[in-house]
């Protein structure tokens, strides 16, 4: 097995995802500071193992509809480059000590969200993303359970607005992402989405995220009356508009690929970051 075919395994193109992990520090720029951001390191790292462990469970459950997809037969295991007992070993392994440095952790709660999360996506891979609304309200839930681990470490409060925000964003990724199975695959698989269904779903997790956005400077508990908020809003309005435009037009859909390739959407990103350091820095 060669190194190229185990990080292909592990997907580490998807840890991207786990950064969501520095958000609530990030977002509350007056606790900025080089211990808070420390703190977060090594979480996020043993995270993204814990999550390659349920990427390669969710492969080897998929194995054969993946030789049918476009893009997904070229992957190790669907492709034949790795084979299934080496990419379990490797699932295993990750997964323990993942949870063993959860485990040894100061707070006995991350530990706890750690094992509920691989339980939870352990048995997605499993059956629930065959049912039908369950299957994009469990994948859901990794993301708040990534927020809720940034912020017990960070010890930083998390307001119901914040909560909201991440879960309507992620449902709109979801609902996005679930377009492309309609054009992905050789051969006809059946869906538990209609196409018509999921485009109403995409347009009403849209405009729900910019309002969610919207209504937290009437009702939100702010950290800071810093001009950044406001601005941020735009931004963030940008971004999500952006890739819902290319959501329907590139019928070959991979949200991590498109992201980091889209230079308007790196663009908004690179943006919105920048437009938070010059809150924190008193620019405006």
């Amino acid at each position: 097995m060669s190194l190229y075919n185990f990080i292909n395994l592990i997907r580490y193109k998807s840890y991207l995802k786990n950064l969501i992990i520095f958000l609530p520090l990030f977002l509350n720029y007056t606790s900025w500071s080089i211990t808070n951001f420390s703190k977060l390191v090594l979480p996020v790292i043993f995270f993204s193992f814990l999550a390659s462990s349920i990427y390669i469970i969710n492969d080897l459950n998929d194995l054969e509809v993946d030789k049918k997809h476009k893009s997904k037969k070229y992957r190790p295991l669907a492709s034949g480059l790795i084979l299934p007992k080496t990419a379990i070993f490797i699932s295993l392994f990750l997964a323990m000590i993942s949870l063993l440095f959860f485990f040894k952790f100061s707070d006995f709660k991350i530990f706890i969200l750690g094992a509920l999360y691989f339980i939870i996506n352990f048995f997605y891979s499993i059956f629930l993303k065959k049912i039908k609304y369950l299957d994009i309200l469990t994948v859901s839930s990794g993301f708040f359970i990534r927020v809720f681990i940034g912020s017990i470490i960070t010890k930083l409060t998390i307001s119901n607005f914040f909560i909201s925000q991440i879960i309507l964003f992620s449902l709109f990724i979801l609902v996005c992402k679930r377009r492309e199975y309609f054009y992905s695959y050789e051969e006809k698989i059946i869906s538990q989405y209609s196409l018509k269904e999921l485009n109403l779903f995409s347009k009403f997790f849209l405009i729900m995220n910019i309002l969610n956005y919207f209504l937290y400077f009437f009702y939100g508990e702010r950290f800071t009356y810093s001009l950044s908020l406001e601005i941020s809003l735009f931004i963030f309005s940008g971004l999500i508009f952006r890739y819902y435009y290319i959501n329907n037009k590139n019928k070959n859909f991979d949200p991590i690929s498109i992201f980091i390739k889209d230079r308007y959407l790196m663009s908004f990103s690179l943006v919105y970051i920048f437009n938070f350091v010059l809150g924190f820095y008193g620019f405006y």
